[in-house]
């Protein structure tokens, strides 16, 4: 069997064993999870391509998602999904991660449409600077093809791998190999990767990444959407002394309730599983409730201050099957 009829197997398996396990756990009586995302394009097209897809969606992708969710579950606000509860339906919430721009665009009216609830954690930084994650300033500006020489030789001052040099005409194996590269570059260090990156987003003339201050009050206006903390920028906190911390952390927060009415108390921490030593100095600066960034469902025994999520990728959200086999397998 070929790899491409090996891969087309696999998925048709995982559709069919998600909708059979759905079949056999409804009702998911008592069930709560938190679904995490990032970054909705405005393309699926876009989004699909192997550099992007692990973080990002396009609005088909992401409708299919939630109709999907809306199906197996009821979808609540945060402070609804962590209450106990006995309904027959289980209840997910949906978080993003970052604060990007393109969410206003276009995930807001799909959840407006749909009038489903979501949280979403900003960087605070992002509210008075321009530039976003690294990882998206240095892979879209090698995959348009701008700069190149110029990102190149950035990274290679920065004592970093030097990344693939791009083809006169982009395509997905390309993409892919973007891809290995980013994945590559992120066990470095973050605080390095972090400087770069902002440096480079002036550089290049890339626009505004986050949401300005503005935006994020009328999204909160409009009553579906509520924000909280996620830092101030993107370095991990486990490559910060005890001060950074405790500095990212208050400082995020106080920005946040000076911008809204409502904050959520709910702090999310900018890597995927802190360490104890974070956990502990985020609850000295008062978080009492924490999200990580993977995880399963909900349970009774769950660290407050690390509570785990469900982070969902193009891939899953496209496939109701694939979604299902994932979640239900996560029980």
């Amino acid at each position: 069997m070929t790899g491409l009829a090996l891969s087309l197997a696999q998925d048709l398996a995982h559709r069919l064993r998600g909708h059979w396990r759905r079949s056999l756990i409804e009702p998911l009586w008592g069930r709560s999870a938190i679904i995490a995302l990032q970054r909705v394009l405005p393309s699926e097209t876009e989004a699909r391509l192997p550099h992007r897809a692990p973080w990002c969606l396009g609005p088909e992708s992401f409708e299919r998602l939630l109709l999907t969710l809306s199906e197996l579950s009821r979808l609540v606000c945060l402070e609804t999904a962590l209450k106990p509860h006995h309904d027959p339906q289980a209840r997910i919430s949906l978080t993003f991660d970052g604060g990007w721009r393109d969410n206003l665009q276009v995930a807001a009216p799909l959840l407006d449409h749909y009038a489903i609830p979501a949280s979403i954690f900003v960087n605070t930084g992002w509210l008075h600077r321009p530039h976003g994650a690294w990882r998206d300033t240095i892979g879209e500006g090698l995959w348009q093809r701008r700069h190149a020489t110029l990102i190149r030789d950035a990274l290679g001052d920065a004592g970093l791998p030097l990344p693939p040099m791009p083809p006169s005409h982009p395509d997905t194996a390309y993409s892919r190999a973007l891809l290995t590269y980013l994945l590559e570059l992120a066990r470095h260090d973050p605080n390095t990767l972090e400087t770069l990156g902002e440096v480079l987003h002036g550089e290049l003339g890339h626009p505004r990444h986050g949401l300005d201050p503005f935006s994020i009050r009328r999204l909160e206006n409009g009553g579906l959407i509520r924000f909280g903390a996620r830092g101030v920028d993107m370095r991990a906190l486990d490559s910060q002394d005890d001060a950074g911390v405790r500095w990212q952390v208050h400082r995020s927060r106080q920005e946040l309730a000076r911008l809204c009415r409502e904050p959520l108390a709910a702090f999310v921490y900018p890597e995927s599983q802190p360490s104890a030593r974070v956990q502990q100095l985020a609850n000295r600066c008062g978080v009492s409730l924490a999200l990580a960034g993977q995880g399963g469902w909900l349970g009774r025994h769950d660290n407050p201050l690390a509570l785990p999520r469900i982070a969902v990728n193009q891939r899953l959200a496209a496939s109701p099957g694939r979604l299902f086999d994932y979640l239900l397998g996560q029980l």
